[in-house]
């Protein structure tokens, strides 16, 4: 052994052990985070909730339920999708929230402002921030297209269309809807083909086929 080695104080080498111990078993509990995650996400029953928010009529569009699970959060995801073509929404996710809380951010303007109304943040808004994507396409970015409400039957509710821009290229759009009731939070998300703007002659049909009874106060 050199000198200089024997000259280490043995406190320093103890207390580099604890801190090996220390990260050996933070990353212990992270992996046993990300499994009980994954593992308390518990299937719910689909078909039921396919009823529920359809009726027992044909879904809309070739629309056919792919999953319906309880998330570790405690929401339920029902997801519906088909494969993708022109003029519908090729997923449509019914997210049912354990607060409205949850509910209320969802449907503000993005910060970067409405592309539809010209609304600017601060240093140049959508516009520079369009310009500055499409000359390297170097980072991913979102902004909002519309925001208002949507009426469908009996129905009038909050409808915000969200783009979002992709690191590399291309883009996709979401519309959501507020579905939810006094005792329920509920949301609709659905999902248009790369680059195809939402169709909202495709999302009123899509609306009218939802069998839930519009909210009462």
């Amino acid at each position: 052994m050199s000198a200089d080695a024997a000259a280490i104080p043995a406190q320093s080498t103890g207390a580099a052990r604890v801190l090996g111990t220390f990260f050996t078993l933070a990353l212990f509990l992270g992996a046993l985070a990300w499994l009980g995650q994954k593992f308390l996400v518990a299937p719910v029953d689909g078909a039921a909730k396919q009823l529920e928010f359809f009726g027992d009529g044909a879904l809309p569009f070739g629309l056919a339920l792919d999953s319906a699970v309880r998330l570790p959060t405690g929401d339920t995801l029902v997801r519906f999708e088909r494969p993708e073509g022109e003029g519908a929404p090729c997923e449509v996710l019914f997210l049912e929230y354990r607060s409205h809380a949850a509910v209320e951010p969802l449907f503000r303007t993005s910060s970067m402002g409405d592309m539809s109304t010209g609304d600017m943040e601060e240093g140049g808004g959508v516009g520079a921030r369009m310009k500055e994507w499409e000359r390297e396409k170097a980072f991913d970015w979102h902004t909002t297209m519309k925001r208002d409400e949507i009426s469908w039957g009996d129905w009038s509710s909050k409808l915000l269309v969200e783009r979002s821009f992709a690191k590399g290229g291309g883009w996709k759009e979401e519309a959501r809807v507020d579905l939810s009731s006094p005792k329920r939070p509920l949301v609709l998300f659905a999902h248009w083909p790369a680059e195809t703007p939402v169709d909202e002659k495709a999302l009123h049909e899509l609306l009218l086929a939802i069998a839930l009874a519009p909210p009462t106060e």
